[in-house]
């Protein structure tokens, strides 16, 4: 029942964030150390509520020690945890075919915060570029060290979550190293342009004032457009059926091509009552 509750995408996002769960899969015991992970919100710094309006409310101890490992709540939009129930949590049953949100009392046993941003709003490509990009990114379809491949992905209709690299200047303090480079989502609401199965967005990379491209850097950026996924619906009927992602590319993460390479979510659906 659980997994209708809280969707697990949990072994490609840890990979791609370089962390992995499977030592916390089992105690000396055998026990599970866990009873769910999954990828959830946070609301006003305080709980979390998931795709199907379950909620979870973290005991505050537990909260202090995820903080202690670097992880802000109250600064978290999207974010994956993995959690024990409180034991005087009641379990939740399925009648039927129906589903009725739950609350739970939870101990977090990890959790990690995914960069999340707004989408920002433009009313032409003229008017987009006027605000000049600064450099390329490597790719949005990165392969890890096991011959993993991530793409892009909706978490629901709320977020878009693109695993983008591209090319930075080394330096020993990692934070200061990514804070130079920003990534900011675009969508064009033009529309001549619109598609009444697709929708289109633009990722364009800002890299401040690095001027080298050292080392690859490998991040997953979330991104909210939920309320241009509930206008699209509103105005189409549907959600669309494609998401297209433009980019501009190079493999070396130097040299700003002219073109976008497009990336696509194909056959997107999203009805949390058949999930």
């Amino acid at each position: 029942m659980f997994m209708k509750q809280l969707k697990f995408l949990m072994v490609a996002f840890t990979l791609l964030m370089g962390v992995s769960f499977t030592s916390c899969l089992n105690d000396d015991a055998g026990e599970s150390m866990y009873d769910g992970i999954g990828y959830v919100r946070t609301v006003m710094g305080s709980y979390f509520v998931d795709l199907y309006g379950n909620t979870y409310h973290p005991t505050m101890a537990s909260v202090t020690e995820m903080e202690a490992q670097g992880f802000k709540m109250s600064g978290t939009d999207l974010a994956q945890i993995a959690f024990k129930y409180v034991e005087d949590t009641p379990a939740t049953k399925a009648e039927g075919g129906t589903f009725t949100p739950q609350d739970y009392r939870i101990k977090l046993v990890s959790a990690i915060a995914v960069d999340s941003y707004s989408t920002r709003y433009a009313s032409s490509v003229e008017d987009m570029e006027a605000i000049p990009e600064t450099a390329p990114i490597v790719t949005l379809e990165p392969t890890d060290n096991y011959g993993q491949t991530y793409k892009p992905w909706m978490y629901g209709a709320e977020m878009l979550v693109l695993p983008i690299s591209w090319k930075i200047v080394y330096m020993e303090n990692k934070e200061e190293m990514l804070k130079q480079h920003t990534m900011e989502l675009v969508y064009i609401n033009d529309e001549s342009n619109e598609s009444s199965t697709e929708l289109v967005f633009y990722l364009r990379h800002n890299k401040g004032t690095d001027t080298k491209t050292d080392v690859f850097a490998v991040r997953n950026k979330a991104y909210d457009v939920k309320q241009i996924m509930s206008d699209f619906k509103g105005k189409h009927g549907s959600y669309p059926t494609t998401i297209r992602i433009k980019a501009k590319t190079d493999m070396d993460g130097a040299k700003l091509p002219e073109k976008y390479t497009d990336y696509t979510i194909e056959n997107f659906k999203w009805n949390p009552s058949n999930q």
